[in-house]
């Protein structure tokens, strides 16, 4: 019985090809089996239409076969997350640096604006630990502030794309708490060397200066 194919879009070799039943192959060529087989599969099923064809086929010997089938969509998308994570991380370590810096630098021109006053407080009593201790808090305050207005920024970002997009926002709660977190170390360990600097400074020079 002849077939007319209307379309070649996936096989153009077929346009001189002549299409014959398996049957008919069988008792008029002396056809044993196919040599191969192709399978239209849904989008995304590959690797599972991978590892079950040869078992259907053969369970006996089903290493017989060799299988080439698509990458499934989610290898595809796990690889592309892979990769924008990693850019992420990239821009979120650079930010923190950027954060340090900036909470240092605005930590040291604090130290040396108020320099008078520090010399007051040594000079009424005041340790070189309490002087540190209060510029140490400071920025970590400044960092804590900071996160928690990053943090909350990042959220309604992501809700807000979200319900544009028609998405369904996914976010991870554990990230939210170390972002917030992270601002207080980061401003502990930027404000150390203003810090240190404060404590250094002598009453006697500091009140003269001022």
């Amino acid at each position: 019985m002849p077939c007319i194919i209307d379309e070649m879009q996936r096989r153009s070799d077929l346009k001189d090809a002549v299409v014959i039943p398996a049957g008919a192959a069988r008792a008029d060529f002396g056809y044993a089996a196919p040599d191969e087989l192709h399978l239209r599969i849904a989008a995304g099923s590959g690797p599972q239409v991978g590892r079950q064809t040869p078992v259907a086929l053969d369970p006996n010997a089903p290493d017989s076969f060799e299988v080439v089938a698509p990458r499934g969509s989610s290898e595809l998308g796990e690889g592309v997350q892979a990769d924008v994570n990693v850019v992420f991380l990239l821009l979120g370590a650079i930010a923190l640096l950027a954060g340090g810096i900036g909470i240092a630098n605005v930590t040291l021109l604090s130290v040396l604006e108020r320099t008078p006053e520090i010399g007051l407080r040594r000079a009424l009593g005041a340790r070189r630990r309490d002087v540190a201790r209060q510029f140490m808090l400071e920025s970590v305050m400044i960092g804590m502030l900071g996160a928690l207005i990053g943090a909350s920024l990042g959220v309604f970002v992501v809700v807000g794309v979200s319900l544009v997009q028609q998405w369904t926002p996914v976010i991870e709660l554990w990230i939210v708490a170390a972002a917030a977190l992270l601002g207080p170390a980061v401003g502990f360990a930027a404000g150390a060397l203003p810090a240190r600097r404060a404590a250094r400074i002598e009453p006697v020079e500091a009140l003269r200066g001022g």
